[in-house]
């Protein structure tokens, strides 16, 4: 749910004025409450309702802090859990209040009665000064919600979790006992030879582990193998639940006068899916006690290896009744987490057992893919050195500790490995200079060997290409003036396959520039295509003479009678060579016959050109596209300039063969009559219907108006002219 600006500002302004009130009063001020509400008039509801949430509050706990200040508690009579008259101490909620027991960064710890079950508890409250701020809230009801979850016989269980006018709490097991802080401490402790008090019940297990550490035999070190062990396998259950406890330290691990260890405060707890208070990268928890990955802040990598390394730190200081590393200050503590390797433990105490030490080092090593990859792994090395069985951890070798600390000292790595380099190069500089007279010479003669043999092999491959390309061009030549010459209907075939090699030779051509027998060669090819291709055209034009024996032609163009006359000439002798062309066919080898039409056909064009003007030869091309039908979508420069696609190709392919046929059985029956009134659409309708509305266009002006009389196809005879008679009347009309 979205929360209006104005409310979170309000928030905002109320939790400032707060904290500014409750830490004065904890620097022993008395801040003048009426003056805040005079100060703050917007506030003033809210913050009444504070101060008289607070003062109850204040009332509630002052017995059980002046009592717990005092001496300590009285015992409980057998089958009460109650220390002292109920009417003496506050209460809250279903607790009664019975000493304050212990104060952390997370909250006040008491014992206390839970009043409906008769059981004694131990109730942890957040203080006021955290209530009001949302994070220290949010992460004390994080650490009820973590142990609430877990249950395991070595960690602390939680009972009831709840909220008491503005007091937040939560219930566990109490724990009669001491901690392992308070253990190492003992053990510190001078030794006197004055008799002391017996041990109590909590102090049992401390006299216990003192006696042990004088004897100085395996038992001592069994005991505390035991209780790594079962912290590891409470923080393995954990770590299987998805929780990370991140606070692990000797202040967090109970002793009761069993023996038995309890893990307690998950106040720092990282639970799997929690992005927000418990985010990783945060320095949480006792710094001396701190994995690398927590103290650097590195965020994304603190994870279950964490607790290993905190673990390791607090057996460590257990064995050696010294932390790993005591920085006098918060900064020489964060460089010598990060960057100094832990002293052996058999350095400070040489009565540590090696392997414990071995196991020990293990969980400390600075990279957490160096640890023990779980929990459940550093107990199940523990279990083996108690039941004296070879451990599975090893000291690193000479390797891993480079590694280890090129890892940590990533700099100064780099500079002894460049002033190595250097060292080494400054070795080899002499060498060199020596042999680099002698070596200069021959690799002066390998590079002019290999520089020939380069320009030799590119020589070769660019031969080779160009006998390629010429065979395959050849080949194109060879098809088309021995197999596609003189085949009616082949023309634009043979155009398309000589337009092809054409654009090949072009290409030929930039490619080898820099060789001039083949730029020679390419160049008299390319001329040799050009000038079939121009035939190619003349002949083309040479085939639309039968168009000017028609009328309708000629009255097309608007001949006068003069041109008339002169066209009536050169069709006659055009008409004469076309069979002479005939009656040589299979007398005259093809080549010469061809020679002889191209020189006909370029004589005939020059007399028809000085026959007609420029219009009359633009309207005759026009003309003679029209008479192609659709034929003349296949001449490649006609299907360049539409831009016909492959399927508009194959659609007038198609029109084409069926007008094909059709005019084939026309002449069988020797039909040129006009057709019936109701027909089927014309090949050139049919096909101005696959041309898209541009191409249709340009085809409309590519071949002018069509005419108004239908052409005769080629080869049909031309109707003659009708004779007049003296008044100008047809005589067959007559």
């Amino acid at each position: 749910m979205t929360r209006n600006p104005a409310d979170a500002g309000h928030e905002d302004r109320l939790n400032e004025v707060l904290l500014a009130y409750l830490e004065a009063r904890q620097t022993g001020a008395e801040p003048d409450r009426a003056a805040l509400l005079t100060a703050h008039p917007e506030l003033r509801d809210d913050l009444g309702a504070f101060f008289a949430s607070h003062d109850e509050v204040e009332r509630l706990t002052a017995p059980a802090r002046e009592f717990g200040a005092g001496a300590e508690s009285p015992k409980p009579a057998p089958g009460s859990s109650r220390a002292v008259p109920r009417s003496a101490l506050g209460c809250l909620g279903d607790f009664h209040l019975i000493r304050e027991v212990g104060r952390g960064g997370m909250g006040v710890v008491y014992e206390a009665e839970q009043i409906s079950l008769n059981r004694r508890v131990a109730l942890k409250v957040l203080p006021f000064a955290a209530a009001v701020d949302p994070r220290q809230l949010q992460r004390f009801k994080n650490e009820a919600t973590a142990a609430a979850h877990l249950r395991h016989e070595n960690i602390v269980p939680v009972f009831a979790v709840g909220s008491e006018r503005g007091v937040h709490y939560y219930a566990m097991q109490f724990v009669e006992g001491q901690s392992l802080a308070a253990l190492i401490a003992e053990l510190r402790r001078p030794k006197t030879d004055a008799p002391g008090a017996p041990p109590t019940g909590s102090t049992a297990p401390i006299a216990q582990f003192a006696t042990e550490r004088e004897s100085g035999g395996p038992a001592y070190w069994d005991r505390v193998a035991g209780l790594g062990r079962q912290s590891a396998l409470a923080l393995e259950h954990a770590h299987q639940m998805g929780i990370v406890h991140r606070d692990v330290k000797p202040g967090n691990l109970l002793l009761d006068p069993r023996g038995q260890l309890w893990v307690a405060d998950f106040g720092l707890a990282q639970v799997v899916g929690d992005s927000g208070l418990t985010a990783t990268g945060e320095l949480l928890g006792t710094l001396r006690y701190a994995s690398p990955e927590q103290a650097l802040g590195r965020r994304g990598v603190v994870d279950h290896r964490s607790d290993v390394y905190s673990l390791g730190a607090t057996l460590y200081e257990l064995l050696t009744l010294r932390p790993p590393f005591e920085g006098r200050d918060r900064h020489e503590l964060l460089r010598q987490i990060a960057d100094e390797a832990p002293a052996p433990l058999r350095s400070i105490n040489s009565a540590v057992p090696t392997g414990l030490e071995t196991i020990v080092l293990k969980a400390l090593r600075k990279e957490p893919a160096d640890r023990y990859a779980t929990a459940q792994e550093l107990a199940d090395d523990l279990q083996r050195f108690i039941e004296r069985r070879p451990i599975l951890a090893r000291p690193p070798s000479s390797a891993e500790r480079f590694r280890m600390w090129a890892r940590r000292h990533p700099s100064t790595f780099f500079v002894c490995a460049a002033v190595l380099l250097l060292v080494t190069a400054g070795s080899l500089v002499s060498a060199a200079l020596v042999s680099a007279e002698r070596d200069r010479t021959r690799a002066e003669h390998h590079r002019a060997e290999e520089s020939y043999q380069r320009e030799r092999q590119r020589a070769e491959e660019a031969e080779a290409r160009l006998v390629l390309a010429r065979r395959a061009v050849d080949e194109l030549f060879r098809a088309s003036e021995e197999e596609l010459a003189d085949r009616p209907g082949t023309e634009h075939l043979r155009k398309r396959l000589l337009r092809s090699a054409l654009a090949y030779y072009q290409e030929l051509l930039v490619e080898l520039r820099d060789n001039s027998r083949a730029q020679a060669e390419l160049l008299e090819a390319t001329r040799r295509v050009e000038t079939i291709l121009a035939d190619l055209a003349v002949l083309r034009a040479a085939t639309h003479f039968y168009l000017l024996c028609q009328p309708a032609v000629l009255d097309e163009l608007r001949l006068d009678s003069d041109q008339r006359t002169a066209m009536k000439e050169l069709t006659a002798r055009v008409g004469k060579q076309w069979g002479e062309w005939f009656r040589d066919v299979g007398r005259m080898p093809p080549t010469e016959r061809g020679r002889r039409a191209i020189s006909q056909a370029r004589g005939n064009e020059t007399g028809l050109n000085a026959i007609l003007d420029h219009a009359q030869q633009v309207r005759l091309r026009q003309i003679g596209l029209q008479s192609e039908g659709p034929s003349a979508f296949r001449d490649p420069e006609v299907a360049a300039v539409l831009g016909l696609t492959l399927d508009q190709r194959e659609r007038i392919r198609v029109i084409e063969d069926a007008a094909t046929f059709a005019w084939a059985r026309g002449m069988n029956r020797n039909n040129f009559e006009s057709p019936p009134e109701v027909q089927e659409p014309s090949p050139n309708e049919r096909i101005l219907a696959v041309l898209t509305g541009a191409q249709a266009q340009k085809w409309r002006e590519m071949t002018g108006s069509p005419l108004k009389e239908p052409l005769l196809p080629f080869g049909a005879p031309v109707p003659a002219a009708p004779k007049k008679g003296p008044k100008g009347h047809s005589k067959n009309a007559q």
